[in-house]
């Protein structure tokens, strides 16, 4: 090999010692499914998939559903669907029909396998911190079960409501994080007589925008502009 024509792809001998490699870390921050910005300009991460089974609630409509649970699918989860054939607000209080909820796999740039209907209880490979799995529950308050929610680690289960009733109330029992957009001054008074909400909240409440969500859980509550990105607003308008 003539001099000057040493590889350059060598790396040089050494090793970094032990103690240096201890003291090495990355800080990683909060993370969570991206809901939107507080008040303050602040990036609201949701813990919605957690190692425990998670229940969740959200009471409002049919765009801020489908960001939502678009959201949720940009986070790497799978969906499975239980809803209704056909929407009838009066007789059972849903949100859309399944085949509403199944078209958002196309929307996510799926191929039928990311959104999924399940008629009972969640299936497919068990989920995991990459893959978490949401069971949506469109079925209406009379439908509810407390009990049917996932087995096993990293599954969440995320009950649509399109109003706050008194027979509704009792879906709201037990859940880890409560979503809701703006409520009536009636929507409100039920939810005070079965969460525990500081009275100076309930006028705030009922003014939200329509792009807001106030997130109810852990003791607090937080008011959320969803901020839709410009494909959701292409998708959802």
């Amino acid at each position: 090999m003539t001099p000057g024509s040493e590889p350059k792809t060598i790396a040089p001998r050494g090793r970094l010692a032990d103690e240096v490699l201890d003291r090495l870390a990355v800080t990683l921050g909060e993370t969570g499914v991206a809901l939107g910005l507080d008040p303050a300009d602040r990036p609201v991460l949701l813990d919605l998939f957690r190692p425990e089974p998670t229940r969740v609630a959200f009471v409002g409509g049919w765009w801020a559903a489908q960001v939502l649970v678009f959201r949720c699918l940009g986070h790497g989860a799978s969906v499975s669907v239980e809803a209704v054939d056909a929407v009838d607000p009066a007789r059972t209080g849903t949100l859309a029909t399944a085949a509403h909820w199944l078209a958002l796999d196309e929307a996510a740039g799926g191929t039928g396998e990311r959104v999924v209907w399940r008629r009972s209880s969640p299936g497919g490979p068990p989920a995991s911190a990459r893959r978490p799995e949401l069971w949506l529950r469109d079925v209406g308050a009379t439908q509810h079960d407390a009990s049917a929610r996932g087995a096993g680690p990293w599954p969440t289960q995320l009950t649509m409501l399109p109003q706050l009733t008194a027979a509704s109330l009792a879906v709201l029992a037990g859940v880890d994080l409560l979503l809701v957009q703006r409520l009536s001054a009636v929507e409100a008074e039920l939810l005070a007589s079965s969460y525990p909400i500081d009275p100076g909240w309930l006028q705030r409440l009922t003014t939200m925008d329509n792009d807001m969500v106030a997130a109810l859980g852990g003791g607090a509550i937080r008011l959320v502009r969803l901020m839709p990105t410009a494909t959701e607003r292409r998708l959802f308008g």
